[in-house]
């Protein structure tokens, strides 16, 4: 009977440890940031659009340049640039429908590709990395010929929310506010929505042990000391419209706007062109 005792502490302590390392191995491996920011090769041979435009690259290091494009009106001068941080699926040729409204508005948009994403080189397999590369295009941006003199407008949709919040509160005396639609609160939650892709979908406490939180929007949000629209969807099914609510209230109140839509993920733009475009004129103005 104490052998068969014995046996099984063995088994149970030998089961801790497993479970343990594995955990430790997740987290610090950084294997949750290569899933959330694989894109399954989205990328496209030649960029091409009908639009007015500047393309960019910037070069990391000798592995890895970002690509970007520098959208702008065809009949008049900017009255300010939109610096856009797309959802996960959102290469430079899929996101111009979006940019289309706001050039013909007289705003001109910037936006670049995250390495291994649309004409980007590089691996994206480690959050805090991206976090330093959107800083690095964003401060080489905003002191190019095309974009002094004019204000800008930090503006994030889905995963993009959460490098807007982080932008916007990095280089807050740079902007004149941030907008994000259909973004989350944390890295944590909305991998709890998506525990089930990881086969986890019974042990979503585990989540947080898994996942790191480089992009802590509840605590980086509190920063922003400009004016911040959340805007969301109490359709949206793929960020639920819960964790936009979380985000704002982490947010303060004096300069955060809270403005519940309808309608499909991140499409608030189309269904509601004249309000969202007068969100940005409220800000710069």
């Amino acid at each position: 009977m104490k052998t068969f005792i014995k046996a099984v502490k063995i088994i149970i302590a030998a089961t801790i440890l497993l479970i343990v390392g594995s955990t430790l191995y997740i987290r610090f491996s950084r294997y949750t940031d290569a899933m959330v920011y694989h894109t399954n090769g989205l990328e496209y041979e030649n960029f091409e659009t009908s639009m007015n435009y500047s393309e960019y690259y910037f070069e990391i290091d000798q592995n890895t340049q970002l690509h970007g494009v520098l959208f702008k009106p065809k009949t008049q001068d900017p009255i300010a640039t939109i610096i856009h941080y797309s959802g996960k699926g959102m290469h430079l040729m899929a996101s111009q429908k979006y940019y289309e409204i706001l050039t013909k508005k007289g705003f001109q948009v910037f936006s670049f590709e995250r390495r291994d994403f649309g004409r980007s080189t590089g691996v994206a397999d480690n959050s805090l990395t991206l976090e330093e590369d959107a800083l690095y295009v964003f401060d080489k941006i905003i002191v190019d010929e095309n974009m002094t003199e004019k204000p800008i407008v930090i503006w994030g949709q889905s995963l993009g929310g959460s490098f807007a919040i982080m932008n916007a509160a990095e280089r807050s005396d740079k902007i004149a506010g941030v907008i994000v639609e259909g973004t989350f609160n944390s890295f944590p939650d909305i991998g709890k929505v998506y525990a089930k892709a990881i086969n986890l979908e019974n042990f979503k406490w585990m989540i947080p042990l898994l996942m790191n939180n480089d992009f802590p929007a509840e605590k980086e949000i509190k920063k922003i000391s400009k004016p911040i629209v959340i805007i969301h969807s109490d359709a949206d099914e793929q960020v639920p419209y819960e964790l936009g609510k979380k985000l704002y209230e982490a947010s303060d109140k004096a300069n955060t706007e809270f403005w519940k839509i309808q309608g499909k993920h991140i499409r608030g733009i189309f269904d509601y062109e004249e309000q969202y475009v007068q969100k940005f004129i409220d800000i710069i103005d």
